[in-house]
């Protein structure tokens, strides 16, 4: 009984999610147990709870009947969880964050703001950088960080994905011919990033075709406002989080280039030393970030 629910509870989650993978991030599981989880839950019931193809699942005519049980269930141990958290904080008084500098502005920043408010005896200190800083070297308590993660051996969250789009100022594209296509972008001069690969999956969001790209920067930045402030300057092409360059695109200020391909959106993470304690205030921070960006996941 205490396997289903565990496998129930990971089931609840994947119908969230709509992926094993990224159920799988929200858990801190591997994908691999994950899917041991849910096809042994699959045959405990003898039934089956998703369809499945290789773009998404979606939940069979069982698994929609057994999602307000696991939902229920999910919900009632993640608020139990939670709520002993709350009464169980540390009295620690000192919390050292790494953030990366693009987060500055926009939610994130407003989410931190909101914890402190909430915990008005912390002392919290933050360093923004977009190159990641080392944990022990630099004492930290918890750093954020914007895509996949090496192997290691701090534990770490999956918070929300970072959208983001390939952007020019108007007058940048006017020195080419038009474009037609993602190969159309490989000989253009981009703004590279010191700490990110030179290389970008775009997917057609008609036909879902995926075409991989590589490219040879003139220019190279070690932080991602930089890199956009650049292409304001007519310098190139690059692609900051698409919470950064709305307003200018709104504004006509800078161009989406090729709007019907998009590129995978980043996952954010939050990463800490394995001794940090589950009841501590570090963790009280991780999980206010995540409640902050999946509100829908709460309820």
């Amino acid at each position: 009984m205490i396997e289903d629910i565990r496998y129930l509870i990971i089931f609840a989650k994947i119908a969230e999610f709509g992926s094993i993978s990224k159920g799988a991030k929200a858990l801190g599981l591997s994908v691999a147990t994950v899917s041991l989880h849910l096809t042994k839950l699959e045959k405990n019931l003898e039934c089956a709870l998703f369809y499945r193809n290789t773009r998404k699942m979606t939940l069979t005519h069982d698994g929609q009947k057994l999602l307000d049980t696991a939902q229920a269930m999910l919900v009632t141990y993640e608020s139990g969880i939670l709520d002993f958290k709350q009464r169980s904080i540390i009295k620690k008084t000192q919390l050292h964050i790494s953030i990366p500098a693009v987060f500055i502005h926009g939610e994130f920043m407003q989410c931190i703001t909101a914890f402190c408010d909430q915990y008005k005896d912390l002392t919290l200190h933050i360093t923004c950088n977009d190159s990641r800083t080392d944990l022990i070297a630099d004492n930290v308590d918890i750093a954020f960080r914007i895509g996949e993660l090496p192997d290691s051996s701090f534990k770490a969250k999956y918070l929300f994905p970072l959208a983001r789009s390939i952007v020019a100022s108007p007058d940048f594209l006017k020195r080419y011919p038009s474009i037609n296509h993602p190969k159309d972008l490989m000989n253009m001069k981009w703004i590279g990033l010191s700490m990110r690969k030179n290389n970008r999956i775009l997917r057609n969001v008609d036909t879902q075709e995926e075409i991989a790209i590589s490219y040879q920067p003139n220019i190279y930045v070690n932080n991602v406002e930089a890199s956009y402030q650049l292409v304001k300057l007519n310098a190139g092409l690059a692609a900051p989080p698409d919470y950064l360059t709305q307003s200018d695109i709104d504004q006509q200020k800078v161009v989406q280039v090729l709007p019907a391909w998009k590129l995978e959106p980043l996952s954010v993470y939050a990463v800490w030393p394995a001794n940090i304690p589950m009841n501590g205030i570090a963790h009280a921070l991780i999980e206010k970030i995540y409640e902050s960006f999946n509100p829908k996941y709460l309820k």
